[in-house]
């Protein structure tokens, strides 16, 4: 299975995504994180992991990956070997901490080295390829926004976890998933992070309950870790009911492009008193 993990910059896609491939990876699971966030400098540092060697650099950089990705067949080449598997990755671009491996796909990381766009083509190529068992799971954090779904990387996945934090553009932004995902014939879930128990129902109402799966509340404890660059040492049985869905869940019949179902209106969202 295949789980994008998105939503807006700052809302925890990252602590969720540590979070839950540790859970999975307490259940027997085969789970690799890839990193597809550009931007995103420290998710290793979350994880507890070294960092690997990024796939971007492994490829010849800029040049080298552009080069590769252009070939028609470029089967050569393990990180583009179709099929690919989890075991068949170059141990090189893997790291592991507590049973989770990790891919990181690519950053940015000169001044004028040009956009992400080259990310996203090496993940939408890797994703594609990917061929993961029944105890597998890739747990994909993507990049901060809504950008991956113009790149249809989201085509490749299995389902959306759409990570939401107390704030009326995170609220916005998961009902824009949310039917971005639904014209790509995939479900949406949605996880809301950092929630005080009197703002839940607010929440609740805007998101329409039946699409969220797990709660998270403000932690200290991940608080600090994030601030000093630690592992997150911190589990949240918050998340066994998302556990489970990911263990029995089966993709639904493909739905129509203009699908809208469990869009937030705009209209539902919560309104300061």
């Amino acid at each position: 299975m295949k789980v994008m993990i998105c939503g807006k910059g700052g809302s925890g896609k990252s602590t969720v995504t540590v979070l839950l491939a540790r859970a999975l990876a307490k259940r027997g699971k085969t789970v690799l994180v890839v990193d597809a966030d550009e931007s995103n400098l420290c998710l290793h540092r979350l994880l507890g992991a070294p960092l690997p060697e990024v796939v971007m650099e492994a490829m010849g950089g800029r040049p080298g990956a552009k080069q590769q990705l252009q070939a028609a067949f470029p089967a050569a080449e393990a990180l583009l070997a179709d099929p690919l598997t989890i075991a068949g990755l170059p141990p090189s671009c893997l790291a592991e901490a507590d049973g989770v491996k990790l891919l990181v796909v690519g950053k940015i990381d000169s001044y004028g080295e040009g956009c992400a766009c080259l990310v996203g083509s090496i993940s939408k190529t890797i994703l594609s390829r990917l061929r993961e068992d029944r105890d597998e799971v890739v747990l994909l954090d993507a990049e901060a926004g809504l950008e991956h779904f113009g790149r249809r990387i989201d085509a490749h996945c299995d389902l959306v976890l759409a990570v939401v934090d107390p704030s009326y553009e995170s609220l916005a932004m998961a009902g824009r998933i949310t039917r971005l995902a639904a014209e790509a014939g995939l479900e949406t879930f949605s996880v809301l992070n950092k929630v005080e128990p009197p703002l839940l129902a607010a929440m609740t109402a805007a998101l329409d309950g039946k699409s969220i799966v797990a709660t998270l509340g403000r932690s200290e404890a991940i608080f600090q870790d994030s601030l000093y660059g630690r592992a997150l040492h911190e589990e949240s049985e918050a998340l066994a009911g998302l556990c489970n869905l990911l263990e029995s869940y089966r993709p639904p019949a493909a739905r129509p492009a203009s699908s809208s179902a469990g869009v937030m209106p705009l209209a539902k969202m919560p309104t300061r008193p």
